[in-house]
């Protein structure tokens, strides 16, 4: 019997600690689908575009996809174009091919590079920009993170 009563209290606390840590401090998913339920329309629009981010960005495309009906499509655009992969892949190819490249070129070829994982070949394109524009900062501040 005093058997029973432990564990049931033990259950008891799971339960509370459990419920009391799921709505003080959640996760990203989990505000998102909370924003996502609001009735007032622009908190239900941020948690809808924060759920398609984040599935985005664990690279689940096809759930993603189920919500963009119902988002702004130059934001969709606008996202997909940085960040899914077969925009980038080609964007990269688009760019390689340019035979008259210049420093922002370069740059946008070392990022995409790296949003790909591809990073080992970025900072050779890193180098390149800083050839062409050493006195440019943020491709100086650049160049001297990867040399060091």
């Amino acid at each position: 019997m005093k058997a029973k009563i432990a564990v049931s209290i033990l259950l008891l606390l799971a339960i509370v600690a459990n419920t009391y840590f799921y709505f003080l401090k959640p996760n990203n998913f989990t505000q998102a689908k909370i924003k996502l339920s609001q009735f007032d329309g622009s908190i239900s629009y941020l948690g809808r575009l924060s759920l398609w981010r984040q599935l985005v960005q664990v690279n689940d495309w096809q759930n993603a996809s189920l919500l963009e009906s119902q988002l702004n499509q130059d934001q969709v655009a606008n996202y997909k174009q940085n960040f899914q992969p077969q925009q980038l892949q080609k964007k990269l190819s688009d760019l390689q091919k340019n035979p008259n490249k210049n420093t922002d070129d370069y740059l946008e070829i070392a990022r995409t590079q790296t949003v790909l994982g591809i990073s080992t070949q970025s900072a050779e394109f890193i180098k390149k920009a800083h050839q062409l524009d050493p006195i440019r900062s943020d491709v100086d501040r650049l160049f001297y993170q990867i040399t060091q």
